[in-house]
């Protein structure tokens, strides 16, 4: 489920600065750090940890988040291996650290033992991404973007979309 509303400062005679934010089980900062030969890096924050995860480039901006997405098992997966054998199934793409008969999802248990973070505080030097994959249908990802230097919130309907626009997002503010 996503909460997405806007936060408005009032000043004297108006309203200004709209700040747009997301909030949701799997948000993402993405803080864009650097561009050299047309690729970015940079660092991504999640609501679960206080560490950074260094990313080098585009591709491995999208394996990192494949993998904390595997890790939370959230958004689920639209195309997986399937398995015939129940204790197969029921604990083949958990990690490790979270094989428990517990019902509830990897994020959930991963939310309750780690807390959560706000992720929406953290700056990039080029550019901020705040990501929300709300789906992994059809082998890649649909969600939200927001670029939080121009407070602009995009849906994307795959991956390839949304590094396009973190793309075209950076290169308009060199």
């Amino acid at each position: 489920m996503i909460i997405d509303y806007f936060i408005r400062r009032k000043t004297k005679d108006k309203m200004a600065e709209t700040k747009q934010m997301l909030f949701a089980k799997n948000l993402v900062c993405v803080c864009v750090e650097q561009v050299q030969n047309g690729d970015f890096s940079g660092l991504l924050y999640h609501q679960y940890a206080d560490d950074p995860i260094n990313f080098t480039g585009a591709t491995d901006f999208l394996v990192k988040m494949e993998g904390l997405m595997d890790d939370w098992d959230f958004p689920q997966r639209g195309l997986a291996e399937r398995f015939f054998k129940k204790e197969n199934r029921d604990n083949a793409h958990k990690p490790h650290h979270l094989k428990t008969n517990d019902d509830r999802l990897p994020i959930e248990i991963i939310q309750d033992v780690n807390g959560v973070r706000n992720v929406q505080n953290k700056k990039g030097s080029l550019a901020t991404f705040v990501v929300q994959v709300v789906y992994r249908q059809d082998a890649t990802w649909q969600g939200h973007v927001i670029h939080q230097e121009k407070n602009e919130k995009k849906d994307f309907r795959s991956a390839l979309e949304l590094i396009k626009y973190m793309d075209a997002s950076i290169n308009e503010q060199k």
